[in-house]
């Protein structure tokens, strides 16, 4: 592939996919268009090739191993492409533009499909958005006219207009390109649907179960805008691309800053001294207060600036991703499509340069992923978690691991990792690396493993064994010496009644007890059920202590009287 890379810093490591078009570098035209995954230090994994410039416009990694793509070897149908056996699967009339999300769950599709709607004498172009099963049947629709409200008043002050594009829809007309919708995202446990229209600097959510638009958010929305300075302002991007809800209220675009109104108007795509600058941009949305704010951005040098296409996505380690895309950048250079990867402090740490006529519409990225199979209970013995691997499309080398911040292991020649040590926070840290030197990052550290080998031990400290108590009150207390899994309850009985639960007290008073020989025992029982019996027997003797009293009694009344006779029988003073 033609592209350089350039390491500034730590870099995230992994895998990129994407559709690559190759354009004729003196004329800018279609020459082909191609499907790569490589690793992020350019190893070439997988390839395909079309001399179709349709194919490959949505690239997304679905399933272990799979790509989903529209394209070759029908450019209006949908592929699923297993790299590792080379097997597609074909869905011959599901097709759309710019976009398709596949719903595992469902098993449906969610595209995009272009329209004509004559509106005020104009032929405008419009867009609905499909889910279609797997024939290509149509199962639900959304509409940017009659669901989204946009009309000719909000058409872009630079007239954007078109004649053979996105699809055959508009082929030899020139049409009013009102609302370009270029992305959806599905958040599949809400039925939540986000459609980012690229004409209209707006994307609007969608309560899919309820049929209804909740909002939209952007220069023709319903949320006042704000930017990182605070500054209220009539939009935060301009023709973005890639719209995404990353976290809560959370959303990250690539802003193209193309027909952006505080500018002139570009002629042809031309830079034409407008000063554009494509970025990176995360905002956040206050639904409750309706404003919405950028919160981060990283904005490019001229060099990258991308009038069409883009992406901008985060990688596992946290930095982000994104694709300058377009073939040309429209000011004086040499270069094609630009993918960088920048981290939180906005400092560049890898870039990918493509030579000139070489495009990328988005990337996206796949991460070796190592998996585990701890489940999250009491082990009463040692015991092993099994380590395995998926996304290894370098082919996996192998599994490396610490136990609690000991010795680095690997599967190949120490096994799966066992947890020998007893406590409630066992720790493993463990990560995979390919045969192309591709190593996880970051490492995936598992803690709370919980091993407890045997019963709580405990002790009753008082009374002592064989002890006389001279009251028919006694009080037992004890302690535990090794709760590795906690104690849930303790039972105690006297004199082999039934044990009664007195929670995780560690004393209990019997009252009332009878002269003679007790015993009492006490059962232990840990949180993972096991348990232990600790016992006491001691001898209650009340009358030993009544006699001591009338002893005492009496020889307190002798010594009173012996007192007594001692002052009378003295001499009388004259």
């Amino acid at each position: 592939m033609p592209f350089k890379i350039d390491t500034y810093g730590k870099a995230w490591n992994g895998y990129l996919a994407y559709g690559l078009w190759q354009d004729d570098p003196s004329t800018l035209s279609p020459v082909a268009s191609h499907v790569v995954v490589m690793t992020t230090d350019g190893q070439l994994l997988y390839h395909r090739t079309s001399n179709s410039s349709n194919s490959y416009w949505p690239v997304k990694y679905i399933a272990p191993d799979t790509l989903m793509y529209m394209g070759e070897p029908d450019s209006s149908a949908t592929h699923f492409w297993n790299m590792k056996t080379n097997k597609t699967t074909d869905f011959p009339n599901v097709w759309g533009h710019h976009d398709i999300i596949y719903n595992p769950t469902t098993h449906t599709f969610l595209t995009l499909r272009d329209y004509i709607r004559v509106i005020d004498g104009h032929q405008v172009l419009m867009d609905h958005i499909y889910e279609l099963n797997s024939t290509g049947g149509i199962l639900w629709s959304w509409d940017t006219y009659t669901d989204g409200h946009f009309g000719l008043k909000d058409e872009c002050p630079c007239n954007d207009t078109t004649a053979t594009y996105p699809t055959a829809t508009a082929a030899g007309q020139t049409l009013i390109d009102l609302t370009h919708s270029n992305s959806l995202q599905w958040i599949f446990d809400k039925n939540i649907i986000y459609i980012n229209m690229r004409a209209q600097n707006t994307f609007c959510k969608i309560d899919k179960t309820a049929d209804r638009t909740v909002w939209c958010l952007g220069e023709h929305g319903n949320f006042t805008l704000y930017d990182q300075n605070g500054k209220k302002v009539p939009s935060l991007w301009y023709h973005s691309h890639d719209v995404n809800e990353v976290s809560p209220n959370v959303f990250l675009m690539f802003d193209n800053d193309y027909h952006n109104t505080t500018k002139p108007c570009p002629i042809d795509n031309a830079y034409n001294g407008t000063e554009s600058h494509s970025r990176i941009l995360e905002i956040s949305v206050n639904e409750q207060t309706m404003t919405a704010r950028a919160i981060w951005s990283w904005t490019a040098p001229s060099a990258y600036w991308t009038p069409y296409w883009g992406s901008a996505d985060i990688l596992p380690n946290g930095d982000l991703i994104a694709a300058f895309g377009s073939q040309s950048h429209y000011v004086p250079n040499t270069q094609g499509a630009e993918l960088v990867e920048v981290n939180s402090q906005g400092q560049v740490v890898r870039t990918w340069t493509f030579a000139y006529g070489w495009g990328i519409y988005r990337v996206t990225e796949i991460g070796l992923q190592t998996n585990e199979d701890y489940d999250n209970a009491w082990h009463t013995r040692e015991f092993k978690i099994n380590l395995s691997t998926v996304n290894d499309l370098g082919s996996l080398a192998n599994i490396y691991y610490k136990i609690n911040n000991g010795p680095t292991k690997s599967i190949n020649v120490d096994g799966q990792p066992t947890i020998i040590t007893e406590g409630a926070n066992n720790t493993l840290e463990y990560w995979s690396i390919d045969k192309t030197g591709i190593e996880e990052t970051p490492h995936k550290i598992l803690t709370g493993i919980k091993l407890d080998n045997g019963p709580p031990s405990f002790s009753i400290t008082s009374p002592s064994n064989g002890t006389q108590i001279g009251s028919s009150t006694v009080t037992v207390t004890w302690k535990v010496s090794n709760p590795s899994s906690g104690i849930s309850n303790y039972q105690i009985r006297l004199d082999s009644g039934s044990f009664t639960s007195v929670g995780t007290s560690t004393s209990q008073t019997f009252n009332g007890l009878s002269d003679g020989s007790h015993t009492i025992d006490i059962r232990g029982v840990d949180n993972f059920g096991d348990q232990a019996t600790a016992s006491v027997t001691f001898v209650v003797n009340t009358t030993w202590t009544v006699y001591l009293a009338i002893v005492s009694v009496v020889v307190i009344l002798v010594a009173l009287g012996a007192v007594m006779y001692h002052r009378k029988s003295r001499p009388r003073k004259l």
